[in-house]
């Protein structure tokens, strides 16, 4: 699977439940460094690149909102809000790619 799909699969879902998609942050690999490449975009029409490999780790982190898909940031440098005010919901999952191997007797 290329990494642009998993923003195009993401934003399709919640575009049909009436939500958006943040566009300001997005997924990242995990390797000896927390966050690395590759990045993945959790939105449609997306720019990354690359495609999954086995061995690869990495995370899968949407922000989806009930009203626009645009944040600020408020001035303690952490808090991030959506800008209509309106709810939004976060969570992060951590992926390892591997290969599976099917037998047949």
């Amino acid at each position: 699977m290329r990494f642009r799909e998993v923003g195009e699969v993401i934003n399709r879902n919640a575009t049909m439940s009436g939500f958006s998609v943040v566009k300001s942050y997005c997924g990242h690999g995990i390797g000896e460094l927390f966050h690395c490449a590759p990045n993945i975009p959790h939105y449609a029409r997306n720019k990354a690149v690359g495609v999954m490999k086995a061995g690869q780790t990495f995370t899968i982190e949407p922000m989806i909102n009930a009203g626009v898909w645009r944040d600020r940031m408020w001035p303690d440098g952490w808090t991030d809000v959506t800008a209509d005010g309106k709810r939004s919901a976060q969570f992060e999952h951590t992926l390892l790619v591997t290969v599976q191997f099917m037998f047949h007797a």
